[in-house]
């Protein structure tokens, strides 16, 4: 198929049936590394780490879970001193989460490992491919951006 010929319904269902393949890929791969972090648990410290000083509904809104369940997570990444708790000196009822040192190490880990996994996956693309799927992937970042969910 020409270039030319391409519609956006058509880009649109490669898109659809080709992001859920590399998310249960990225998935599967940061499951294997550090089988004592759960796969929520990995998003809320991503989540912490791209997002400083947040609240517990502010995560439960972003990850779509219940205040109840995202408590239960964050209690037992507290525990595990990857996150902590502090008083909103603004708020006092309101309760600040942040990651730990600790828990920044860790997502690292997790997120280099899975980062050397696609590089793989890569291995044999030409430099031609590699920049094209970089366009393809920033104009694709670029049209998704406003629909942060």
């Amino acid at each position: 198929m020409l270039l030319a010929e391409l519609t956006p319904e058509q880009c649109a269902v490669e898109i659809v049936s080709v992001v859920p393949q590399v998310v249960r890929f990225l998935r599967s791969q940061m499951r294997q590394g550090d089988a004592s972090l759960s796969l929520s648990q990995l998003r809320v410290l991503n989540y912490l780490k791209r997002y400083p000083q947040v609240s517990l509904t502010d995560v439960s809104e972003y990850l779509d879970v219940t205040r109840a369940t995202m408590s239960a997570t964050i209690e037992r990444l507290v525990q595990r001193g990857l996150v902590e708790r502090t008083e909103d000196p603004q708020e006092r009822r309101r309760v600040i989460l942040s990651l730990t040192p600790t828990g920044e190490q860790q997502l690292q880990q997790v997120l280099q490992r899975t980062r050397n996994q696609v590089a793989q996956k890569l291995d044999n693309f030409s430099d031609e491919q590699l920049q094209q799927l970089l366009q393809g992937l920033w104009l694709l970042r670029q049209a998704f951006e406003e629909a942060d969910l």
